[in-house]
């Protein structure tokens, strides 16, 4: 059964992705990365595609509902964000920090984009990111949000309580054990086996696929989800900041939910409302 991660721009999708890649490597799971439909040419639609490839996980990083249609049954989540903080954090990224190359693909919009964000005051690019965020808060607007088989989920309670959510998400994608099944220091031992060469630690265990071969196993203990959220934390990914603490050129810019309350005005609410609607509501957000 596919396992997949259908992501929104900058909705804690950097920091997700490299979760997942590693709970990938551990479990030794082909992992794939789509950004755009030319990715899975020349095969028809991305259902096709999965089907013949067969990743142990895909991810799709601005989920579009019309390829999620062609898919084959599966288990995923999908991860939404106040999307008033999205125009923000899309805001001060698109201006000073966003890759305009993502996976080897370019992003001529975004290009574009910086060089107009470059020439107004922080008025005139927040009600500019308002009008270019419609690429990823339309397909939200779009969304199915009882697909079968997909686990819905907020950011904001991802970044509030990452163990629990995290255990949540990786049990629902059945990479997880149950608790108390089998032995936990066993199992983590297996992962950090694993794992030594991609994590580069302890010095004696960098290398034991080219010595000795991987630990199968199927699932991951309990312990490591902590364990994760502990070795990925904004702090690390931050270098050294702690949430809450603002560096505008970094892509962990501030990593608090409802920055948008220091950044919209009266004047940029309205024409947030103007242009979505009341698709803030739809998400279960308030004003």
């Amino acid at each position: 059964m596919l396992r997949a991660y259908f992501a929104r721009h900058k909705s804690a999708s950097t920091w997700a992705r490299t979760i997942l890649h590693e709970v990938a490597f551990a479990l030794d799971l082909d992992i794939v990365t789509i950004h755009v439909p030319e990715q899975w040419a020349p095969y028809p639609s991305l259902g096709d595609y999965v089907r013949a490839t067969k990743p142990g996980i895909l991810i799709l990083t601005n989920s579009m509902p019309e390829w999620i249609d062609s898919l084959p049954e599966m288990r995923a989540f999908h991860m939404i964000r106040d999307p008033r903080d999205i125009v923000v954090s899309g805001y001060f990224s698109h201006l000073n920090s966003h890759p305009e190359v993502v996976g080897g693909i370019p992003w001529p919009e975004l290009v574009e984009h910086r060089r107009n964000l470059r020439k107004l005051d922080q008025n005139g690019g927040m009600h500019a990111e308002i009008e270019f965020s419609r690429m990823f808060l339309e397909p939200m607007a779009g969304w199915t949000y009882d697909r079968p088989g997909v686990l819905e989920t907020k950011m904001e309670d991802l970044t509030s309580d990452p163990v629990k959510v995290w255990t949540t998400i990786l049990s629902h994608l059945e990479l997880l054990t149950p608790d108390g099944s089998g032995e936990e220091k066993a199992r983590m031992t297996a992962v950090k086996w694993n794992l030594a060469a991609r994590r580069r630690t302890p010095k004696l265990m960098r290398y034991p696929r080219m010595v000795l071969p991987r630990i199968p196993i199927q699932r991951l203990p309990g312990a490591y989800v902590a364990n994760t959220n502990e070795r990925f934390s904004f702090a690390k990914l931050a270098k050294g900041r702690e949430r809450g603490q603002e560096d505008v050129h970094s892509h962990y810019r501030r990593g608090v939910s409802g920055d948008w309350r220091n950044h919209l005005d009266e004047g940029h609410l309205a024409a947030f409302r103007d242009r979505y609607g009341d698709l803030v509501e739809r998400l279960g957000y308030e004003w």
